[in-house]
């Protein structure tokens, strides 16, 4: 008998397989003239196991009595020495097969040369790496008179498989960044500086004033003491709560805006002109947005009333507490100390960077500092594709979270590098384009959904997107290549 291994069965791999293979794929060969006379052969894969059927006519067969011929379905490794052996079926003369049914050793289809029906083959085993690129061939042993070994009869190839995982290999498109004439920058934040009852004079020391003071000064010093950056401005703009008389509430929010904003000039040597001063009496633009995310029972009612501007300014407040007394005492308890607030806004200038080992050296010291077209200038100074090329719009996108742009390049970068998911969570933060749904396509064909990425490539093509022809072409090759199998006659 021939040396080939016979299969084996592996139930956790097999169940494995089950779970995650679910396509099933059949190819059918009407006819082969083969050595054993073999009709009809299908091969297919299906929920992790390879099927092989075929048709056997015994009445081709033309044995002497004593002759019998064992037929064994073998598939061999083209790349390697694995082989399995499927089960085999014996065609035996008259002699023979009355021998062979007698002795009962034999447990595989058993049929009689030149005599019965077609008999209808079927094998499956176990799906394993190796037969992504192997071969299925025919493989004979005779045996004459009393059982004497003949010998081995030639292999007959019946076909070939090529089943190795095609993978699409993408071209990604990048998106160029404007260059910006002037890097203009702003840091903006929001400080509650106290004051006693009634007064503008500013006690640095005084309750939460300390932490609340020091907000704007850190922030200040942020952009002063970056080498790169030139402060423009300073704007303070003060807001005082809605509660009592109008005209004080002016009063209020102005001189304690000035009074902060003394403070702070105070601190640097940039000059007077720098720093700007802005108030607003009553802040009922955040006392609306206090509302409007509160339970309250009126909150509807609340809202128009705010929302009306047919109320005179100076009786607001007044109306307010007459319409919604209970409604009223929550929100001057729990919302109106928080309307007491100073917002802040640096405005400030970043250098502009050309030389492009400046960049370099920038992006590993202050990437902070860099615009997303010198973010980009720092990229293509690496091979593209490469590691260092990736992590510069990985970095890129941390410092323009917002930017459509950061977002496509840095799904590319995640892409290449295999990461899908993130590429997903990236490409949903994009507005639609033609390069978004070039990207979109991408991905797509990376996860095998082939069909749809189809779709999103002519669209993109129609959309100008260069590379979509090539990726179309692409996709012909994947779907031309995958799951072949080549019948041998």
């Amino acid at each position: 008998m021939s040396n080939v291994k016979k299969p084996q069965f592996d139930m956790r791999k097999f169940i494995l397989t089950t779970l995650t293979a679910i396509i099933a794929v059949f190819y059918t060969a009407a006819q082969n003239n083969s050595t054993y006379h073999i009709t009809g052969i299908n091969i297919g894969q299906e929920h992790g196991l390879l099927k092989v059927s075929m048709t056997v006519n015994p009445k081709d067969y033309r044995l002497s009595y004593n002759q019998q011929l064992e037929v064994i379905p073998v598939l061999k490794a083209i790349e390697s020495s694995d082989s399995i052996a499927l089960p085999s079926f014996i065609v035996a003369g008259r002699n023979a097969y009355y021998n062979t049914e007698r002795a009962e050793n034999f447990d595989g289809a058993l049929l009689r040369s030149g005599h019965g029906d077609a008999y209808s083959y079927s094998a499956s085993t176990e799906w394993l790496p190796w037969m992504d690129h192997s071969r299925i061939e025919l493989q004979g042993y005779s045996t004459g008179c009393c059982g004497v070994p003949n010998g081995p009869v030639d292999n007959d190839p019946i076909a070939d498989l090529d089943w190795r995982p095609v993978t699409f290999k993408p071209t990604f498109h990048y998106d160029v960044p404007q260059a910006e004439e002037r890097k203009d920058r702003r840091i903006e934040g929001k400080a509650y500086v106290n004051f006693p009852v009634n007064r503008t004079e500013i006690y640095p020391d005084y309750m939460v004033n300390p932490q609340e003071l020091r907000k704007i000064t850190n922030s200040i010093d942020t952009v002063r003491l970056n080498p790169d950056a030139t402060v423009k401005s300073i704007t303070l703009t003060g807001f005082a709560s809605p509660e009592g008389p109008y005209l004080n509430n002016v009063r209020l929010a102005k001189g304690r805006t000035e009074a902060v904003k003394e403070y702070v000039k105070g601190q640097y040597t940039f000059p007077a002109s720098v720093f700007h001063a802005n108030s607003v009496p009553e802040d009922w633009e955040g006392l609306r947005d206090s509302v409007a995310v509160s339970i309250l029972p009126d909150r509807a009612k609340i809202l128009d009333f705010i929302d009306n501007g047919n109320v005179a300014i100076e009786i607001r407040n007044d109306e307010l507490r007459r319409q919604f007394p209970v409604a009223y005492a929550y929100l001057l308890k729990n919302v109106y100390p928080s309307l007491r607030h100073t917002n802040y806004a640096i405005d400030y200038e970043l250098r502009t960077f050309t030389d492009i080992n400046e960049i370099r050296r920038v992006l590993k010291e202050r990437p902070q500092n860099l615009s997303l077209n010198e973010f980009f200038l720092a990229a293509n100074s690496y091979p593209v594709g490469s590691e260092e090329y990736d992590k510069v719009f990985e970095t890129a996108v941390l410092y323009y979270p917002t930017s459509d742009i950061a977002n496509l390049n840095a799904a590319n970068s995640a892409m290449n590098e295999g990461d899908l998911r993130r590429a997903r969570m990236l490409l949903e933060r994009v507005k639609q384009s033609p390069s978004a749904t070039y990207a979109i396509a991408v991905l797509d064909a990376l996860e095998g959904k082939y069909d749809k990425a189809e779709e999103g490539f002519e669209a993109a093509k129609k959309g100008g997107i260069s590379e979509a022809a090539e990726a179309l072409a692409e996709i012909a090759r994947v779907k031309a290549t995958r799951n072949h199998v080549s019948f041998i006659n």
